[in-house]
């Protein structure tokens, strides 16, 4: 199991994303937050797989129907590719514990 915090601070919200890989292989999903869109994109999403996680251009993650009208900006896609890379063993543990957080400079 793994999980991730996404804080959206230009809207006030926080996402926590927690990803377990299941017995076929894929990545159950589960998403709490304050946010009501974000909230629906984690019931819509339930699961990755992982072509999902490693082809962004066919990945359920960007689907209309998943995403709903969650704001493009929005973070918590992220943080799901984040969490299941985890679990997956593609992103390393002990990197994860260094540097702790990435982070995106809105003032350039």
């Amino acid at each position: 199991m793994a999980s991730v915090t996404a804080n959206m601070r230009t809207c006030g919200k926080t996402h926590k994303v927690t990803v377990t890989m299941n017995a076929e292989g894929n990545f159950d999903v589960i998403i709490e937050s304050d946010c009501p869109k974000v909230d629906l994109f984690g019931k819509n999403l339930r699961y990755v797989t992982m072509e999902d996680i490693t082809d962004m251009d066919n990945s359920r993650l960007n689907k209309r129907e998943i995403r709903g009208d969650m704001s493009p900006p929005c973070l918590s896609p992220i943080a799901v590719l984040d969490a299941a890379w985890l679990e997956a063993g593609m992103l390393s543990q002990s990197l994860v514990k260094r540097v702790k957080e990435n982070s995106i400079d809105l003032t350039g």
